[in-house]
Formats: structure tokens, sequence, C-alpha cells
């Protein structure tokens, strides 16, 4: 077995060299499709008044959402431990320099670390991984490249002030932490992150995409003020979210009752109709989406317990905005960020993103539009 982990600089390289001493096969993360059950609508804001008005499924004048199940993407997969390592001997692992002038040159050159074993490896070992044990430095104009089908796990922690390049599987461990000034690069999804442990350094996310009418970032669903849904876009509430707000109202003891999940574009449009009617089309854009601009109709979003300002002063609201990014959901418009979102602070609005990537945007301390890189 050989595998490569490209570095940029021979004092990294060096350093990686006496850390990169394991080797395991590569996880396989979990997919993302799933049958959905369907949500209805239940209440609304109140731009007015703060308490915001019921709007059920009943009410006579809203027509009431599809129970219909789809399959809806997930923006991001819930990827499994890693195993444990096993150890070759040092002498199996060379530094190799990516061309021969620049053995004897003082520049920074292009280096890989190669990782050999002339033992086939054992049924529960990961092809393909280097592993950081040790706390190091990546320096100021230093890379570290992490090649497709190649997965680097992290042990100790990592202090980054140059880059990583994420094309392959990053696992950054439980306990390790990887901070810094330096820019991890997410070259394809943000899937190819395992994020148990802390990053705090910065993560440049890959430019949007379009896909049948939708558009992704990273592999996360983007619906916003600017980023719409096609009109017959998903029937459906998302399992994976179902199941998160199932675990969080068992692990806290609150009720968490889903105050509305899904909402049809034909839905919505009743809804942002109706509100335009009681504040005017500018107040209610504050706090209605607009038909095709609304998380619900993503199936990935839902309101929690009480769409009221109140709500935020409870303790169900308060253990919900600590502890919601562990279950793989955030608060998605988070206080003091309604100039970038677009809207006004919603303490019941959570959004599903998947464990390891939810746990990346609460580290951040950014809003989603803030951590995409996108505009609101």
């Amino acid at each position: 077995m050989k595998m490569t982990l490209k570095i940029i600089s021979l004092c990294t390289a060096t350093a990686l060299l006496s850390a990169c001493s394991e080797v395991n096969q590569k996880p396989t993360g979990a997919g993302n499709s799933a049958s959905e059950a369907a949500f209805g609508t239940s209440s609304l804001p109140n731009s007015s008044s703060s308490d915001l008005p019921n709007v059920s499924s009943s009410s006579s004048d809203l027509p009431n959402s599809s129970s219909s199940s789809s399959n809806l993407p997930n923006s991001s997969s819930d990827l499994p431990s890693s195993s444990s390592s096993s150890s070759i001997p040092s002498s199996s692992v060379t530094l190799q320099s990516s061309s021969e002038s620049s053995k004897s040159s003082s520049a920074s050159s292009s280096f890989s670390i190669n990782v050999s074993s002339e033992n086939e490896n054992p049924p529960d070992a990961e092809e393909n991984t280097n592993v950081i044990s040790e706390n190091i430095t990546v320096n100021s104009g230093d890379e570290i490249r992490i090649e497709k089908d190649e997965v680097l796990r992290i042990d100790g922690d990592i202090e980054l002030l140059g880059d990583i390049y994420v094309e392959g599987k990053l696992i950054v461990s439980e306990n390790a932490e990887i901070s810094g000034t330096g820019v991890i690069h997410i070259v394809n999804s943000f899937d190819d992150i395992d994020c148990r442990g802390t990053v705090s350094a910065k993560i440049d996310a890959p430019d949007p995409i379009e896909k049948d009418g939708v558009t992704y970032v990273g592999g996360i669903l983007v619906v916003n003020k600017k980023y719409s849904l096609p009109k017959n876009y998903g029937n459906g509430f998302s399992t994976q979210l179902n199941a998160a707000v199932s675990a969080m109202r068992k692990d806290s003891g609150f009720s968490m009752k889903i105050a509305s999940g899904f909402r049809s574009y034909a839905l919505q449009e009743s809804v942002f109709a109706y509100w335009c009617s009681v504040d005017g089309v500018e107040t209610a854009s504050t706090y209605s989406a607009r038909p095709g601009h609304s998380e619900h109709q993503s199936g990935l979003a839902a309101d929690i317990t009480s769409c009221s300002s109140s709500y935020a002063n409870t303790p169900e609201a308060k253990w919900l905005a600590e502890n919601c990014y562990k279950y793989g959901v955030i608060i998605r418009y988070p206080k003091d960020k309604s100039d970038i979102t677009g809207y006004i602070y919603e303490p019941w609005h959570i959004r599903y993103l998947g464990k390891s990537t939810a746990k990346l945007v609460h580290d951040s301390g950014l809003c989603l539009e803030e951590f995409l890189e996108i505009d609101g």
C-alpha cells in the first residue's frame, strides 16, 4: 500500500513526517436520501406585536400542506467514527521532493509524505489515511493538500497559519483542534469534513452550483432571499430533521413540538399574501418569505414550539440555542444578523445541516450566509 499527502514547504513536511506514523482504511460516509413525512404549518410571526398569530393548517383562508412523503436531499451526512490505527515502522515513511532542483533550493517547494507498507493491511485498517497525532504548526505560506481518495485524520492540535485544501476527507477527532489565521479550503463538499473536535480556523466554501433549479454550496442546499426553489420542489418534511427534534425532545425534557414544518410553494404563497395584507410588503418581508424563498419548502427547516419573541427567554429556547448543533441543526436566523439574513431574530427557526457541518457553523459564530460566503 502507498499513499501520498502533499505538502508545500519543507519545514511543514518535516514536522508532519514525525506525526504521520499510522495508517487506516478510509471510512465511508452515510447516505443522504431518505423518505420524508410531511408536516403542516401552524404559527407565523407578527412584527407589530412580536407574538406571532397562529396560521394553522385548519384555517379556512389558507390551504393545508400535503401529507405525502418524498426523498429530500440532505445537506450534510454524519460520518461514522474511524477505527483504531495500526502502527507501521518509521523506516517505511519517506519524504520525497517533487523536483530534483528543489533539494538544494531554499525556496518553498512541493513535497510529498509517502507512507508505504510491505505488509497487507489488517481488515479493519483505513487505507490511504495519514494521521497527525502531535501538536504542529502549519506556517504562513505553507499548504497541506488532501488529494481525492485520501484521508487526513487530526488527533492533535494544529495551529493553522497557512492553508489546508480538502478534496479527500479531513477527520477532526473529538479532542483535536484546528485554530489560527489560516484557511481550510473545501474543494467539493462539506461532507468531506468529519468534525468531532473544534475548528475555529476560517473555512473557505466552494462556489455555488445550480442543479435542476436548486442551488447548493458545498453540498448544502441554499434557499434565502436571493436563492429560490422551483415551484414543484419538495412535498415532505425531512426525516433527519424530525429525528433530530425527537432526540432533542427526549434529551432535554422539553416539549419541542413542531409548530410549523414543511410548506409547499402554494401554501407559502398564501402565507406571504396574508402577512402582507396585515403589515404591508416591506414589514412582512422581514419575517415571512416570498413563495419559493422559504426554507420550509426544502423540508429541512422547522419552527419549534412558539413563533413569538418571548420564546427566546424560555428555558426551552435557551437549551435549544446552546445544544441544537449537537443534533445537526442550527438556529437559522440568529440574533444581530438580520442585516445579513434579511430576517428578524427567530430563536424558534431551526435548519438541518448534519452534525459535522452544524458544529462547524456553530464554532464559527457565523450565520449560514456568512459561513457559505453567499448573499442573503
